[in-house]
């Protein structure tokens, strides 16, 4: 065994900038995309909800044009301003509203659903209210984000319908069979409105009260009830990135060599399907070093009998992974040198030929397969923090624990709740070393368009995972799945 620590992997920013920080890089450098014509420089934005919700949106995006000020702490580092949203700060652009692309519900549209909380499709009938609204934005022209305000007396009738709660850091990574949680007897309203979303073909936000009103009495029952609340500045860098990012823009990118293959990232998982009947379907996260992904659905997966683990046959492992290439390519224009595949469950002999025959196919000679789980190994250091995140421990020449989520140096602070378990990595096939492949799972960690603070637990090829599944799901077996990752975040 061997123990290394790597430092902070840097980003790119506008000009060719470099920062640790993804806040710190955009006041500094500007967006990636800062002289590149796609870029978002005038955002518009279409708003849903009810007049009040609305309303409170709209003021609150207004003041986080002129700024929002740090949480007072010691931790500056941590808790950076929101410098506003406005063609001479960070994201150099700014949003646009109109009456046109605004839709009003009104409370009696809500009242008469609300009526019935007991009511087995409740769900189904709040997202069809909404997808009406949107659909009516929609086809106002214009709008490039749809920003959706549900008040809070439909979140709290929706979100009591999911038993589930969800921690986002803590959850396991690797797919086991066993049953870890409550049943869910309805989808969420989140992941049903964006699955239906896809049909309008436009994204969407969505945004909570307590996001744009501050702290609020919250629902029990509710799976957004398990995190804190960030403070405001923080709320206000998350979601101006998200809408960027949507918008078409691209904030930040990996830092690459120049010297080294281009390279496509894959990750590869399994969601249980929506009638509970426990079977699971692949799926494909498809994303370049600039963090554009694609988003592709694969063939019903087997449990294995021995590790109760969901694998895929050989030749649905390659239709995967050839349909996710080829949709790389068409949304690239380009074909990577090398792909590496991360994996949620162990490799198979069946599936490394299969995914081996894929890239065959697509003349792509350099494949690295590696299967990622969390471990139940902990790592300690002196002192009441726990590791630093970057920490890495080799345990044979194929495999290694990493910490991605723990202390940061740049923090000066572990900035978690909990005692963060490692990743542990296992290299099946892979012509660069497990160090390297730590190092490139610690990068991929920062390309996460929903969170601005950097110290991500996974790596965003199987961080979008639960997102994708869930709203996977969601769609029928013949419905429309629009690629780009932009609308699953």
């Amino acid at each position: 065994m061997k123990f290394e620590f790597f430092d902070e992997p840097e980003l790119e920013f506008g000009n060719g900038g470099t920062h640790v920080d993804i806040r710190y890089g955009l006041m500094a450098h500007g967006p990636l995309d800062l002289d590149e014509t796609t870029a978002p420089q005038q955002i518009r934005v279409g708003l849903l909800g009810t007049a009040e919700s609305v309303a409170a949106v709209r003021a609150w995006f207004e003041k986080c044009e002129a700024g929002i000020d740090a949480k007072k702490s010691r931790l500056g580092n941590l808790f950076p301003p929101f410098p506003g949203f406005r063609e001479d700060t960070a994201f150099r652009s700014q949003l646009m509203f109109h009456d046109r692309w605004t839709s009003t519900i009104r409370q009696r549209e809500i009242d008469p659903l609300l009526q019935t909380p007991g009511s087995p499709t409740l769900v189904q009938d709040f997202v069809k209210l909404f997808i009406e609204h949107v659909n009516a934005v929609r086809e106002s022209g214009g709008p490039m984000v749809i920003v959706c305000a549900p008040p809070k007396d439909v979140l709290d009738a929706v979100d009591a319908r999911v038993s589930r709660k969800v921690d986002a850091q803590e959850q396991d990574l690797d797919e086991s069979a066993e049953e870890t949680e409550a049943a869910v007897p309805s989808p969420a309203f989140h992941d049903l409105l964006k699955a239906e979303v896809m049909r309008v073909g436009v994204p969407i936000q969505m945004i909570r009260p307590s996001t744009y009103g501050g702290q609020a009495k919250r629902n029990p029952k509710s799976r957004a009830s398990s995190l804190p609340l960030q403070d405001e500045a923080t709320r206000a860098w998350n979601i101006h990135a998200a809408l960027y990012y949507k918008a078409g823009g691209a904030p930040w990118r990996l830092l690459r060599n120049p010297s080294e293959l281009t390279t496509c990232f894959v990750g590869i998982s399994f969601y249980r399907s929506l009638d509970g009947d426990r079977i699971m379907t692949s799926v494909a996260q498809v994303f370049n070093e600039r963090g554009e992904g694609v988003i592709v659905k694969g063939a019903q997966a087997e449990l294995d009998k021995n590790d109760r683990q969901p694998h895929l046959k050989k030749e649905d492992a390659k239709a995967l992974l050839k349909n996710a290439i080829a949709v790389y390519r068409k949304e690239h224009h380009t074909s990577p040198a090398r792909l590496v595949v991360h994996k949620t469950s162990r490799l198979t002999a069946g599936e490394m030929e299969g995914f081996r025959s894929a890239a065959d196919e697509h003349d792509i000679e350099s494949v690295e397969m590696i299967s990622v789980k969390r471990s139940f190994t902990r790592l300690y250091r002196e002192g009441t923090y726990p590791p630093l995140r970057g920490s890495f421990l080799k345990l044979q020449e194929n495999s290694g624990l990493l910490y991605l989520r723990g202390s940061v140096q740049f923090f000066e602070t572990y900035p978690g709740m909990y005692v963060p378990r490692p990743l542990e990595l296992s290299v099946t096939k892979a012509e660069t070393s497990v160090e390297q492949i730590a190092r490139e799972m610690l990068s991929l960690s920062k390309l996460n368009w929903n969170n601005t603070q950097f110290d991500g637990g996974e790596p965003i090829t199987l961080r979008a995972a639960r997102r994708v599944g869930d709203i996977l799901k969601c769609i029928p077996e013949n419905g429309i799945i629009l690629p780009s990752f932009r609308f699953f975040i």
